[in-house]
């Protein structure tokens, strides 16, 4: 056999989604799916999430040729901040509760069928986004989405419907805030439920806030949406999961490079999917092109 063999590494957050048993299956499903004369691996367990971008890290200045983020859209998060920059490529096995950025891509949540795409090594190269000193990947937001990612991370149980009971909870006492924002140099003030900004199309399950978002264009989705009262919000949840949101009269979206954002304190930003307390003042950047990820 000629050539060198790719090197991988699998980094396994124990923590993260609804599907452990599916973890303790990884090590069995690699050994399957990867032909040893092709690959090396290794699997990494994280201790902790700065534990996830620390494993990431090493790995891309060892010259690593695939790193892989077994869980979900936090893990992933994780583990491009240690990886961007270098010429490691990510692979996503989703494992997580929401699965946005891997759904987004299309990437298959069966884990056999996840790995076998990783065999094949088809790469895109995406957007990613600077938020303060911070970075996301999938979808950033401020107001009530925030507040959901905050109680969603609050509780013990992961999944769809913990979700959702978490959503319906909050929503009738949750006043809208006014939020004033410069987006690429054009004042804007709104009062809003929450302003999501979306470099994919949606929130994990699904939920797709904003249909036509696209990973590689060098544009975030500036999604800000307006509190539905109650007798359309079945009429909206029907939208959401249909791709249609954006026709709803509720939803304005606006697509920018740059988005300056002032809310009225230091508040939680929903980061990825976490929970992130920030400073009252953000900034939204696009850095445009800067993460190879294994697609189908």
């Amino acid at each position: 056999m000629g050539g060198k063999k790719k090197r991988i590494l699998f980094i396994v957050n124990p923590v993260s989604g609804v599907n452990q048993a599916r973890k303790s299956m990884l090590a069995e499903l690699v050994e399957t799916v990867f032909d040893p004369f092709l690959f090396e691996w290794e699997i990494r367990t994280s201790e902790s999430a700065e534990h996830l971008t620390e494993l990431s890290r090493e790995a891309a200045a060892a010259d690593t040729d695939i790193i892989v983020a077994v869980g979900g859209d936090g893990t992933v998060n994780r583990v491009v901040k240690g990886m961007i920059g270098s010429n490691a490529a990510l692979a996503l096995v989703p494992a997580g509760s929401g699965n946005g950025l891997a759904r987004h891509l299309g990437i298959p949540v069966d884990i056999i069928q996840s790995l076998k795409l990783i065999t094949e090594g088809k790469t895109h190269i995406i957007d990613t986004v600077n938020l303060n000193n911070d970075l996301f990947v999938s979808i950033a937001g401020v107001g009530f989405d925030a507040l959901v990612a905050k109680r969603f991370s609050q509780g013990t149980r992961r999944g769809f419907f913990s979700y959702f009971k978490i959503v319906t909870n909050e929503y009738n006492y949750y006043r809208p805030r006014k939020y004033r924002m410069e987006i690429d140099g054009k004042q804007v003030t709104r009062q809003a439920l929450f302003v999501s900004f979306a470099n994919t199309n949606q929130f994990g399950y699904n939920t797709i806030i904003s249909p036509d978002a696209r990973i590689d264009d060098g544009l975030v989705d500036v999604c800000i949406v307006k509190k539905v009262p109650l007798l359309y919000a079945p009429h909206v949840v029907g939208l959401l999961l249909t791709r249609r949101i954006d026709s709803s009269g509720f939803v304005e979206i606006i697509r920018a490079r740059q988005i300056k954002l002032t809310r009225n304190k230091n508040r939680v930003v929903n980061i990825d999917g976490e929970p992130v307390k920030l400073t009252k003042d953000l900034e939204i950047t696009v850095n445009p092109l800067s993460l190879k990820v294994i697609v189908p």
